[in-house]
């Protein structure tokens, strides 16, 4: 059964219609390094050539020269992989796992054996808003304006606070230094499987930039849309939902002399998803419906940002977002009658100000403090024989406010070797006060045949259990379960160690190994009760807190240049999990992981290869059960003819597809899409 045509018009066609299809073509930094910074952490060869990043100390570093281990994903890197999201752009990131969010279709990101649930995504330095439960939806997240991705791994940085046990996943928005437009068209099919008349999926990406000396601005749209696909030949139910998207933003920045420089950034989110469902019934029967989610997520922050020698430098940003969340289920017959819809709106507020300055010639100081303020509504309306029922399924007092305040010092102990102490101090309105310190050692030496960097950082996490994990009633009577929050739950603590070096040879691959452990006590689970489940005659599951749960492993890195036109990346991913209590492993974690990209660049035409191999995976606590190993390669290819660039590319190149007959088999989908399409950039 086909979804609806791909050339259909649309309210999201009209509206990205109506926008000027130009697009940013300039490429600036996130933010200018402190000279101070640069001069007191020595002058290290590679320190000018090597690109900036903010998010492991919070002030601009030098990549080489940060103390604390950094990944990098950089505006270069998305543009040769041609990544379409959020998820697409972090998929070849070794160590970083996707998966399919629980009840919902999209995808989330674990790290180091550790869930979405604590992996804290930042745009620009503010949470983006979890789509569903505590997890945000990668492929929600438009990178038509990202400058880069920063990734931090463990609880090892002080300054981030609750959510970020896994790491901190740091989205940075591009600062045009020049004017002038980009343009890129995508289009392709999933062939038989997909449910599309021809073109199964499509996107649009459109971005503006116009730089001058005192003010800049930039606005970019994203169009996607899906038809959708099915595996099974002639099956009702869909597998892939169909969907279409559109995420808009702009930024505004005034730089003055004397105030500094200030940034205004709204964004808006609208999405649309449909999907043919099919519930196997007793006697070989089957019961159709049709689910429909909407989302539209306005939002607004505001920055500015003073730096002078002797003060330091000042910041302050404030953000506003509004998630707003519908999902109806429908007869598929031709009435269409509703069956049910939950209707779910989180508001989060945030106010956040920090302050860096030298002391003593030998020491950056950072401090900061942050307000932050969550509230969750949700209703679910049934339709029955009396009429519509409306019911709230969040009880009452869903709503959470922190006041959090932290401290790093950044001690420069002698040429190349660094001391990082830090602390943060969090007050929840309804969990009381709590610190987490944090301690970096790091050492850059120096030799004929390269630099060797060496890293220690522990650090302690905590989370405090979100609105939902306390107050939701998840009710699916209907579909024989349900779930109820716990407004008893204590908070999360962990501790995470990270041991690691880097060597950069003057020629030849570099290496880049990492060892890890992390230990969360007071772990929230989705546990299944039998006693409730007894009295009310279905399955019945709560929030509660598990004693803990370790992880540990190794992470190992290489980049190989053999020849100017070709490069090499790899990297391999070890992973230990285990539940102190029954001596098993922790579900959904692989033992290994294999990640890599073979890229080819010769004048106007540049090819890359890139594939990923994981291990098989428990999907049970009595590891009785497990997904197989599963393997993708990916091809992609460009041609450069300004200010015109030719897109070809294919995903799942060799059509790998799971055991539609193993409910176990967990492997990615869907099947093989290829696609072509074009970009133009220009200046102005």
């Amino acid at each position: 059964m086909a979804g609806y045509s791909f050339l259909s018009p649309s309210p999201f066609a009209r509206a990205l219609g109506c926008l000027p299809l130009l697009v940013l073509s300039g490429f600036g930094s996130i933010q200018a390094a402190d000279p101070a910074a640069e001069s007191h952490s020595a002058s290290w060869h590679t320190a000018q050539l090597s690109p900036m990043v903010v998010t492991g100390t919070r002030t601009a570093r030098s990549l080489e020269t940060s103390p604390v281990r950094t990944q990098v994903i950089d505006r270069s890197t998305l543009d040769r992989q041609q990544a379409r999201n959020l998820a697409e752009a972090l998929r070849q990131l070794p160590g970083v796992y996707l998966r399919t969010t629980h009840g919902k279709e999209g995808q989330e990101v674990w790290m180091q054996g550790l869930d979405s649930e604590r992996v804290l995504i930042l745009i620009n330095g503010v949470p983006a808003i979890a789509s569903t439960g505590n997890s945000v939806d990668l492929t929600q997240i438009a990178i038509t304006d990202v400058e880069r991705i920063e990734v931090v791994r463990g609880a090892t940085s002080a300054l981030y606070g609750s959510s970020a046990m896994g790491g901190v996943i740091h989205i940075i928005t591009r600062q045009p230094s020049r004017s002038g437009y980009r343009i890129q068209a995508t289009a392709g099919t999933l062939g038989d499987q997909g449910d599309g008349d021809g073109l199964d999926r499509g996107q649009v990406q459109a971005s503006l930039a116009l730089a001058g000396e005192a003010i800049q601005f930039e606005a970019h749209a994203d169009w996607r849309r899906d038809e959708g696909y099915t595996l099974r030949s002639g099956a009702f139910g869909q597998d892939g939902h169909a969907i279409e998207q559109l995420n808009l933003s702009a930024q505004l920045n005034w730089q003055h002399a004397e105030l500094g420089r200030f940034s205004l950034r709204p964004s808006w989110l609208s999405e649309d998803k449909n999907k043919r469902q099919a519930t196997a019934l007793p006697g070989g029967l089957e019961a159709r419906s049709l689910k429909q989610e909407t989302v539209e997520q306005p939002g607004l922050q505001f920055g500015w940002q003073r730096s002078t020698p002797l003060e330091g430098e000042w910041s302050l940003n404030a953000s506003w977002s509004l998630f707003s969340n519908v999902t109806e289920d429908r007869q598929a017959n031709a009435s269409r009658q509703p069956i049910m819809r939950r209707e779910a709106d989180i508001e989060h507020w945030r106010l956040e100000t920090q302050w860096s300055f030298w002391w003593l010639d030998q020491q950056q100081i950072t401090v900061g403090a942050l307000a932050r303020q969550e509230t969750l509504e949700q209703f679910k309306e049934t339709w029955g024989a009396s009429g519509v029922q409306r019911d709230p399924e969040i009880q009452s007092g869903a709503e959470q406010t922190n006041l959090e305040v932290y401290l790093q010092n950044q001690i420069y102990l002698s040429h190349g070797i660094e001391f990082l102490p830090g602390v943060r101090y969090q007050h929840d309105s309804d969990f009381g006060s709590f610190i987490t310190p944090s301690l970096t050692f790091f050492q850059r030496r120096h030799f004929d045949q390269g630099d060797l960097n060496q890293r220690l950082s522990f650090g302690r996490g905590y989370r405090t259990p979100g609105l939902k994990e306390r107050y939701f009633f998840f009710d699916q009577s209907d579909k024989g379960y349900m779930v109820i929050g716990n407004p008893d739950l204590e908070p999360e603590e962990s501790w995470s160690l990270q041991i690691g070096g880097h060597w950069q040879p003057t020629s030849g691959p570099d290496l880049d190994l990492n060892f890890f452990y992390n230990r969360i006590e007071n772990l929230i689970m989705t546990e299944y009760d039998p006693n409730a489940s007894s009295q009310q005659g279905m399955e019945i599951y709560n929030y509660q807190n598990l004693d803990q749960a370790r992880t540990w492993g190794t992470e190992i890195t290489t980049h190989w240049q053999p020849h100017p036109n070709w490069q090499l990346q790899l990297g391999y991913t070890w992973l230990q999990s285990e539940d102190p209590n029954t001596g098993h492993q922790l579900t959904r974690r692989p033992e290994h992981q294999l990640k890599g990209e073979l890229s080819f660049h010769y004048q106007a035409l540049s090819m890359s290869l890139l594939g990923d191999w994981q291990s098989r995976e428990y999907i049970d606590a009595a590891n009785t059960q497990a997904s197989p190993a599963w393997q993708r390669w990916h091809w992609r290819a460009s041609y450069a003819m300004q200010p015109f660039t030719l897109l070809a590319g294919i995903d799942n190149l060799f059509d790998a597809l799971p055991d539609l007959n193993d409910h176990a088999d967990l492997s990615p989908k869907p099947g093989r899409f290829i696609y072509l399409g074009l970009r133009i950039d220009g200046q102005f």
